[in-house]
């Protein structure tokens, strides 16, 4: 039986640098980089008031550059202990918890960090 879960209602963080030069590429990946990981961390941080130890633990980001620029993918890995409990923390249409919605949270309270950095990121290369 496989499971399959559903994070769309998540605020997606993404810039656009189409024609960037090719030298912001360096300050991009940090900026992508310092906020997946303090969005891990605070996600982290509030996962664990849920009861849900592991799964808090679970909360990983990783950074990589792709042809349209730089990804960074946060969220729990299923495969480890309680990874698969994203489903409940984060909730959903069939789920009869209350979602606590740590992720979403975490997102939002770093946009403005995030859009500051790009920023920094197209200054610093001027």
């Amino acid at each position: 039986m496989s499971a399959s879960f559903d994070f769309s209602e998540l605020t997606r963080l993404a810039v656009d640098l189409g024609d960037a030069p090719a030298e912001v590429s360096t300050n991009v990946r940090k900026a992508v980089q310092v906020t997946s990981h303090k969005i891990k961390d605070q996600w982290r941080k509030e996962a664990k008031r849920s009861g849900l130890a592991g799964y808090a633990s679970s909360i990983t980001y990783d950074t990589k550059e792709t042809r349209g620029g730089v990804e960074g993918e946060i969220g729990p890995e299923l495969s480890r202990n309680q990874g698969s409990f994203g489903f409940v923390e984060e909730g959903g249409e069939k789920v009869q918890s209350s979602p606590q919605h740590a992720a979403r949270n975490a997102v939002r309270s770093q946009q403005d960090d995030f859009v500051k950095g790009i920023e920094k990121a197209a200054r610093d290369i001027l």
